[in-house]
């Protein structure tokens, strides 16, 4: 009777064994550490904490509306010249105001050529080069606009000549593309 006692905790110990053997529940395979419960993102979460951080950049292909400060004209204007404006409508992302009604933005004339006859109409190609953004000037890579004056020829028996050039005037709303995203930090 004496090794009978002792085989039943023996046999007890046995068929115990496998189950407090058993490995951990299977580790993460991307980086061999086992994943917590608190470990897990919760996009919600996630979403509504930069929901409160304002955007400080604007997206690539964002459209900028300005309107010239002063005349510009196929007339007077040189390759290199500068120009000024202002933005017309409010650029916004995440339904914030990036820039608004009234930020100043600086231009240049990439190519210019007045009218020299009814035949040979002047043209204007501009692009933005820079906004006055969060209190400072930053470089921006716009697309450009060019513009070709219709030719005209002078109406018979008129006082004047028809006019073959390009004018754009301060309330000519022009929009250009941004070629690049812009960071205003």
């Amino acid at each position: 009777m004496g090794t009978k006692l002792r085989t039943i905790p023996l046999a007890l110990t046995l068929a115990f064994l496998p189950a407090c053997s058993r490995p951990p529940a299977s580790p993460d395979s991307s980086n061999g550490r086992q994943k917590l419960p608190f470990d897990k993102e919760d996009p919600a979460s996630t979403a509504s904490s930069q929901s409160l951080i304002p955007p400080t950049t604007i997206p690539e292909g964002t459209f900028l509306t300005v309107r010239l400060s002063k005349p510009l004209s196929s007339v007077s204007a040189h390759a290199g010249d500068g120009f000024e404006g202002a933005i017309d409508e409010p650029v916004v992302a995440d339904q914030q105001t990036l820039l608004p009604r009234g930020t100043n933005v600086s231009g240049r004339v990439l190519d210019a050529k007045s009218s020299d006859g009814p035949r040979n109409p002047g043209y204007l190609r501009v692009t933005l080069v820079s906004v006055n953004g969060a209190g400072k000037t930053i470089l921006i890579d716009t697309s450009s606009i060019f513009a070709k004056a219709t030719p005209r020829p002078s109406a018979v028996g008129s006082p004047a000549p028809a006019s073959n050039d390009v004018v754009f005037t301060p309330d000519r709303r022009l929009t250009f593309r941004l070629a690049q995203a812009v960071d205003l930090q």
